[in-house]
């Protein structure tokens, strides 16, 4: 814990450790200086903490208040923790110091952090029914709370909550592009009298933006700002109203009016007249929401100072400002081995490493095809699943492959608090296809888990069908399996099927 002025440590505690300015006289009441440097340098003791506050208080606070008239361009509450500053500040909390209770601060020890021990980059891997899917849900809570969910419905919960927000699921396929992914054209919806192309932002870039625009904000504290739909109903509302006919926005030398509103349309009229024109609600919305143009062409000139009203409409006119807190984002590509890696990730291939990301030893930002400045932010979490039993389809790009951490899924027998059927059964089939084809095919424990207990549906629908695609159809080798783990099978019938265990 420490409190700064500006980038300097003021006071700091760590562990057994406490630190503070050197006060200006550099005289310490009943204390040996372990390490002593300029007069404006941090000196550590081993001494307790309330001590060295009792003892040398008058001294700290004087060094403070000098600190304060050499950096007099820092924010009073860049920095502020209630329960910090009044043991620092307030006299009365200070004589009561070994008996402090941090007022409106809640400690849960089993809320520990866990993003420093995540990987911004991992790959959950296994044969199919081993629980990938269900673990990226519990994962993703887990980033996005910053600390350990142990009840998956909690999770769960938590998921809901954040899906298209702070986090995004989706599925490669093999006709995935880096247009669905990254950046691309596509027909403006938006548009009501013609058919236009636009470029559009894929669900990757989306959710990397918000989170450079979150990891930005919080750190310098930024102006209030009303939500856009309460702003643009107040800028719109005389004329809906029909108090006015046109709504006037100035240009730096000229003007346009607005004239109607639709769902999707501003409809609006040069100062020349002529035809009429359209500007799209939400492009508009998406450019309140960065403050930016968003380098959009042609009409750029018509929505700036449009925006302009609107940002000075939905700042809080006191000028308070908030401190955002910095959030984690998570987005979870599901069946990541199933798309042409190198195709969808483009430049991604080298911008998602931890240190070329924006807040990382060496970042880069890259230029996107369009033009566009990207950069992939350090709150981003990528979380990907590879089912091993489907290298067919397509090879996880090598590349690629250094870039991520693995984290291994096989079959489990035994889950506390939860219920694995036949455990027996699976074994023994897993035994023998770890004998045949290798680990990566077995039969995942979420066959023989679930509400239908039935073991001879289970067997007939699921588990041998998906055997005879391990094998290609080969009977003589699927019965063997079956055989093996004790299972009776229903003679002279295609496809296989079992009828219930041997006696």
């Amino acid at each position: 814990m420490s409190f700064q002025i500006g980038k300097r440590y003021c006071l700091s505690l760590k562990k057994d450790e406490f630190g503070f300015i050197n006060p200006i006289n550099s005289e310490f009441k009943g204390l040996k200086k372990q390490s002593f440097g300029k007069p404006d340098t941090a000196a550590f003791f081993e001494e307790s903490t309330s001590d060295i506050f009792l003892k040398n208080y008058d001294s700290i606070k004087e060094s403070i208040a000098s600190e304060l008239l050499r950096d007099n361009n820092t924010e009073e509450k860049e920095y502020d923790n209630k329960a910090f500053r009044k043991a620092v500040f307030d006299k009365n909390y200070r004589n009561k110091f070994n008996n402090i209770e941090t007022e409106g601060i809640n400690i849960d020890l089993k809320k520990k952090t866990m993003t420093t021990d995540i990987p911004l980059n991992q790959i959950f891997y296994g044969p199919p029914g081993t629980g990938k899917t269900y673990n990226t849900i519990l994962r993703a809570a887990q980033i996005i709370e910053n600390r350990v969910i142990e009840s998956y419905n909690e999770a769960l919960e938590v998921f809901k909550i954040n899906l298209h927000d702070k986090i995004e699921f989706i599925t490669f396929h093999q006709n995935y592009s880096y247009e669905d992914f990254i950046q691309g054209l596509r027909p403006d919806t938006e548009n009501d009298n013609q058919l236009t192309f636009e470029r559009k932002d894929g669900v990757f870039k989306e959710i990397a933006d918000k989170a450079l625009k979150n990891l930005i904000e919080s750190e310098k504290p930024q102006l209030s700002k009303k939500p856009f739909e309460e702003v643009f109903n107040q800028y719109i509302n005389p004329l809906v109203e029909g108090e006015i006919e046109e709504i006037e926005v100035k240009m730096k030398k000229v003007s346009f009016f607005i004239t109607a509103i639709s769902n999707k349309s501003i409809y609006f009229r040069k100062a020349s007249g002529g035809s009429a024109h359209t500007l799209s609600i939400g492009t508009l919305k998406k450019m309140y929401l960065v403050e930016s143009v968003l380098e959009i062409q042609g009409l750029a000139s018509y929505y700036t100072p449009l925006l302009t009203d609107l940002l000075k409409l939905g700042k809080v006119s006191s000028g308070k400002k908030e401190q955002i807190k910095r959030q984690n984002y998570v987005i979870i590509i599901d069946e990541i081995n199933r798309a042409n890696i190198s195709r969808v990730f483009g430049e991604l291939i080298t911008l998602i490493e931890p240190d070329k990301r924006s807040h990382g030893k060496i970042p880069l930002e890259a230029k996107l095809p369009s033009g566009d400045p990207f950069i992939v932010p350090s709150n981003l979490f990528i979380i990907g699943t590879m089912n091993t039993a489907d290298k067919s389809i397509a090879l996880l790009d090598i590349a690629l492959r250094r870039r991520f951490e693995f984290e291994s899924m096989y079959p489990k027998y035994k889950i506390e608090g939860q219920e694995i059927y036949d455990v027996d059964i699976l074994k023994k089939i897993n035994q023998q296809i770890i004998k045949s084809k290798g680990h990566d095919f077995q039969i995942g424990h979420a066959y023989f888990m679930g509400e239908n207990k039935n073991l001879i549906e289970r067997m007939n629908k699921k588990v041998i069908p998906l055997l005879l695609e391990y094998y290609m159809n080969d009977e003589k080798e699927v019965k063997g399996i079956l055989n093996s783990a004790g299972l009776t099978i229903e003679e002279n019938n295609w496809p296989l099927k079992i009828t219930g265990k041997n006696d």
